[in-house]
């Protein structure tokens, strides 16, 4: 694998002798040296469970990744948009800036998970566990939360404009300048 001077240097030189070349190159090396550990990128393709894993910054857009076990995982700033990842674990994530743009998590476990500033726009969180979550400045707007689990989750300042929450629990939640589905902010009641 290349680290990133090298990958510099090689463009450089190349970008002398062939635009083409180094465009390729761009293309093929750019992209590893930027993604995840690609062992376990594998290893969760494989065998469906990366427990622990370190996924940040992986790109696995439009997956189907449904019932996978990433209990634990470091999700940061991966890109998962259009993925399905129904009754998948994810309890404990470690997923701050993690795009789940319109992915599936029906029933899915994200207990406890970290999704500070995550992009959930679109997503399915149908009958989701997101009990004691971190949901902080977290984009849901036009999620589907219908009957999920938001019990005692930190959703300070999080964007649910347009989205769906019947059924939702809320107890113990931390909704202090949220913006609810009808566009307007949160305010703890005195």
């Amino acid at each position: 694998m290349l680290n990133l001077s090298e990958f510099s240097r090689i463009c450089k030189l190349t970008m002398k002798r062939s635009l083409p070349i180094a465009f390729f190159l761009s293309l093929t090396l750019g992209a590893a040296v930027m993604a995840a550990n690609p062992t376990q990128v594998q290893k969760l393709l494989n065998s469906g469970e990366c427990i622990n894993c370190d996924l940040s910054e992986a790109s696995l857009y439009s997956y189907v990744l449904d019932g996978v076990n990433l209990t634990g995982a470091n999700l940061s700033a991966a890109a998962l948009q259009g993925s399905k990842l129904n009754s998948a674990n994810l309890s404990n994530v470690k997923g701050d800036r993690v795009n789940l743009a319109l992915v599936q998590l029906k029933d899915a476990n994200l207990q406890n998970a970290n999704l500070t500033k995550a992009n959930l726009f679109g997503a399915d969180l149908r009958n989701a566990d997101l009990s004691g979550a971190n949901l902080q400045e977290a984009i849901l707007e036009g999620a589907d939360l219908r009957g999920a689990n938001l019990n005692q989750a930190n959703l300070q300042k999080a964007n649910f404009v347009k989205a769906k929450m019947a059924g939702a629990t809320l107890e113990g939640a931390k909704l202090g300048g949220a913006r609810m589905p009808d566009g307007s902010e949160y305010k703890q009641q005195k």
